[in-house]
């Protein structure tokens, strides 16, 4: 099923664990603690714009006894960024000579007459655009503003958090599109395919039965259509045609020859010279065969490749006597491979030539019989490796 995109498929796959790897090592890498301290001196206002920060409230106070006071603080740490914070704690310096008698939503301890505070187990996150609470009471000569604190937390970064996560997230369902997309239109597309396929072989195996019925009228030119067919594809490629007409110019080729089934067999197998009247009939078989072929609409241009492929480039060929660019270029191209052809085969009235006698008849008639570019690609292919000919030594 998968012979033809098997390394699209492939390759989708290997990008997409590319990209797991990819995506992996990053979240791991932005995933590692990041802890950010920040120290305060001075009283920060609820309303502030800063990203964190702590509020200290003196909320109540209250005598104890004797030059000693309670009193109550209730802290609150701001979170005004997108991420959350974890594992936050909160040192905060005391008046002299005091002690924390009380506390809530916080665990902590006294370290040289600072109070730290750290988040409790079950709380341990300062929601992102959120807040943090907790208070405690303590005991002390004074009643004073607390301001001299130091917070410090560790940010959580999600993926999202990142334009690269989304850049990612996008790459990879581009990804998983890709794959699913090409299997989905490979099995929808597989009977299509097969039936296409089907279709091609019917049509190539009933031109070469009509081909193989023509040259069966000449004896001397058995196989002439095949070749000539081979030649036109081969000037196609090396004229850099679109696929699409590389592969018709060889259907089209196999029937240029298709009127010469109305010529008679003592005119068409003649071994001397042809009088005029013979002449004009031989030349019949062009219009002939456009007349056969031209109901044939699957196949665009096979009539024309019939009709035109005796047309000389200077005007002087027929049925038409069309000059230059108004010859239809696959019917230059089939000229070329057809004059090729019988230049190469041996003929009723006359041997093949020699590689060299056709080489200098076609640099000869470049530009009067044959198209100028179409000769210079088939001289190309004919010093080239791999070009085919079964009559060349």
């Amino acid at each position: 099923m998968f012979k033809k995109n098997g390394l699209k498929i492939f390759i989708f796959g290997a990008l997409a664990l590319l990209n797991m790897f990819f995506y992996s090592v990053v979240e791991y890498r932005m995933s590692l603690p990041k802890t950010m301290t920040m120290e305060q001196k001075q009283h920060m206002d609820p309303d502030s714009e800063e990203d964190i920060f702590a509020n200290i409230e003196h909320s109540k106070d209250w005598e104890e006894g004797p030059d000693e006071y309670g009193v109550q603080y209730d802290v609150t740490i701001y979170n005004n960024t997108s991420h959350d914070l974890s594992d936050w704690n909160l040192k905060i310096r005391l008046p002299e000579g005091s002690r924390v008698t009380d506390s809530w939503n916080i665990d902590y301890e006294i370290e040289d007459n600072f109070l730290v505070a750290r988040c409790q187990e079950h709380n341990p996150i300062v929601p992102a655009r959120d807040v943090q609470t907790f208070g405690f009471i303590i005991l002390s000569s004074q009643i004073e503003e607390l301001d001299q604190l130091t917070l410090t937390v560790d940010p959580v970064f999600r993926m999202k958090d990142y334009p690269l996560f989304w850049v990612n997230l996008i790459f990879s369902i581009g990804i998983v599109l890709g794959i699913l997309t090409t299997v989905i239109v490979e099995v929808r597309l597989k009977p299509m395919k097969m039936e296409s396929e089907a279709d091609k072989s019917i049509i190539l195996q009933t031109m070469q039965t009509f081909s193989n019925f023509i040259d069966t009228k000449d004896p001397n030119t058995k196989g002439h259509s095949t070749r000539v067919a081979y030649y036109s594809r081969e000037l196609a490629k090396q004229l850099r045609l679109p696929n699409r007409d590389v592969e018709l110019i060889y259907y089209i080729a196999l029937m240029h020859d298709i009127g010469k089934i109305y010529i008679p067999d003592e005119i068409l197998n003649k071994p001397g010279k042809l009088t005029p009247d013979e002449r004009a009939i031989i030349e019949t078989h062009a219009a002939k065969g456009a007349e056969i072929l031209k109901d044939f609409t699957a196949i665009a241009g096979i009539a024309d490749g019939a009709r035109y492929h005796h047309e000389h480039y200077d005007g002087s060929g027929y049925p038409k006597g069309l000059a230059g660019e108004k010859i239809p270029f696959l019917a230059r191209i089939i000229c070329v491979a057809d004059s090729y052809d019988a230049m190469s085969s041996d003929r009723c009235y006359r041997p093949r030539l020699k590689k060299s006698e056709i080489i200098s008849e076609l640099k000869k008639n470049s530009g009067t019989q044959f198209d100028p570019e179409v000769v210079e690609c088939m001289l190309k292919l004919i010093d080239s490796d791999g070009f085919y000919t079964g009559m060349l030594e």
